[in-house]
């Protein structure tokens, strides 16, 4: 499932792009999707990112410590469904 294995990396430098998280997260796993979202008109990253290991426990490495330094800022990572937000207390929909 990928909601076990898909990681949230918030606070990142705006210079992060896909390649630096790769590089920072493939030490704790096979890494099979990495993106830093950025706004649509200008390209700026938004400082966040999401990763998406091959298996659950790679992700749960990676977010072993929640306050990483990343490129020598102070970011902060789970696991992406904990972050999930839900109206109304109605279940979460993955999509599968």
């Amino acid at each position: 499932m990928e909601f076990d294995t898909k990681i949230y990396v918030g606070g990142l430098p705006w210079k992060t792009r896909k390649e630096g998280l790769i590089s920072f997260f493939e030490p704790f796993g096979e890494i099979i999707h990495a993106n830093v979202v950025c706004d649509r008109e200008t390209g700026r990253s938004q400082g966040f990112g999401f990763v998406t290991f091959k298996d659950a426990k790679s992700a749960k490495r990676a977010c072993k410590d929640p306050n990483p330094k990343i490129y020598g800022r102070v970011a902060n990572c789970n696991l992406a469904y904990h972050g999930a937000r839900v109206p109304n207390n109605q279940p979460i929909q993955y999509g599968y």
